[in-house]
């Protein structure tokens, strides 16, 4: 969902929440502020009253509780959220077809009406047969203008509806394409927009795929916390969209792994751009959180693959993947190029 608190609004609630959340052994990371920050700011009632149980038992919430929450109350909360706009969308066809065809009865109504009277008409007629005719059509006329009316009405408050719900998804659609941690676009996001580049181009040959990985990550998150982790990530996402330009897409597709689709580029030019992002990271100093003490040094291994006529998404993500673990089964912190005979270091 998209937060509209105000930047006050906001700086109250995390000086309210910041307490609450260091009260829990869970790590300060993303979804454990989004859960007590929908708490306090009184969003999410269902979380709340999950949370206040939890708080009146005197538990203290681990990293494992809150992805379960995170899961239950706010991911599942933003699915239901697409169900009933959705759910909107059908109702408000429905009236809208139900408002249409009951104009058309009148209409068809009033059609034969019309249709009657002009026959009635064709012959001479007594006065007080042609002042009956007057009134009726007097009549009808006028529930045919009431009827048009409301259908009018309807009408429009059933594009605004429309122009509303709309935007809403086009809101959930964009942030469904989106990784929330490093703000790239995820797997779907990625699909997606190549998808488009199918439709333009027809192929994906003349392209290459890079693969990266961080290399001994769980390591790292075992040793030093998800929130350093997490800053690895949003660290090494950074590095990436600050390398690449134009048509280039760039998405983290995994947990620490990273895919960079470089549209009519050279194997040996994406090769290079590999090797400065590579020798990059390895060279970036990150410093643990409220410290100035450096963590060990973070590299990547990134497998290259160009694409040919017939490569999917999966079929060119494979050769990348299988380059990319070939890198890491010869030391890692390396660019490798698929069925290349030999590793090239950065």
């Amino acid at each position: 969902m998209r937060y509209t608190e105000t930047k006050e609004r906001s700086a109250e609630i995390l000086r309210l929440t910041l307490p609450l959340m260091a009260q829990h052994r869970a790590a300060y990371h993303p979804q454990t502020y989004t859960i007590w920050y929908e708490h306090v700011s009184g969003i999410n009632p269902r979380l709340s009253s999950e949370l206040e149980q939890r708080l009146a038992r005197k538990e203290s919430l681990s990293d494992d509780d809150v992805w379960r929450l995170h899961a239950n109350f706010v991911i599942a909360r933003d699915a239901e959220v697409l169900e009933r706009m959705h759910q909107r969308l059908q109702n408000l066809l429905s009236d809208t077809a139900t408002a249409a065809s009951s104009a058309g009865v009148e209409a068809s109504q009033f059609n034969q009406t019309l249709k009657l009277h002009k026959s009635q008409l064709t012959q001479p007629l007594a006065i007080d047969l042609i002042t009956n005719i007057v009134a009726e059509l007097i009549t009808d006329t006028e529930r045919m203008r009431t009827v048009t009316h409301e259908l009018s009405e309807q009408l429009e408050r059933s594009t605004q509806e429309a122009r509303q719900l709309a935007e809403q998804l086009k809101q959930a659609e964009h942030q469904a394409k989106l990784d929330p941690l490093t703000g790239m676009l995820n797997r779907r996001g990625l699909e997606q927009r190549l998808k488009s580049f199918l439709e333009d181009a027809g192929s994906l040959q003349g392209g290459v795929m890079l693969l990266a990985d961080i290399d001994h990550f769980k390591a790292l998150n075992d040793t030093y916390g998800h929130l350093l982790g997490d800053k690895v990530i949003r660290s090494v996402a950074q590095l990436i969209c600050d390398s690449i330009k134009g048509r280039d897409m760039a998405a983290r597709i995994g947990g620490e792994e990273f895919a960079i689709f470089l549209p009519d580029t050279t194997l040996e030019g994406a090769t290079v751009l590999a090797k400065r992002i590579c020798a990059a990271t390895a060279s970036r100093s990150i410093r643990r959180i409220g410290t100035d003490q450096p963590v060990d040094r973070v590299t990547i291994s990134i497998g290259v693959a160009a694409s040919t006529q017939n490569d999917s998404l999966e079929t060119l993500l494979d050769r990348a993947d299988k380059a990319m673990y070939a890198g890491k089964k010869a030391g890692r912190n390396r660019v490798t190029q698929y069925e290349a005979t030999a590793d090239t270091a950065p």
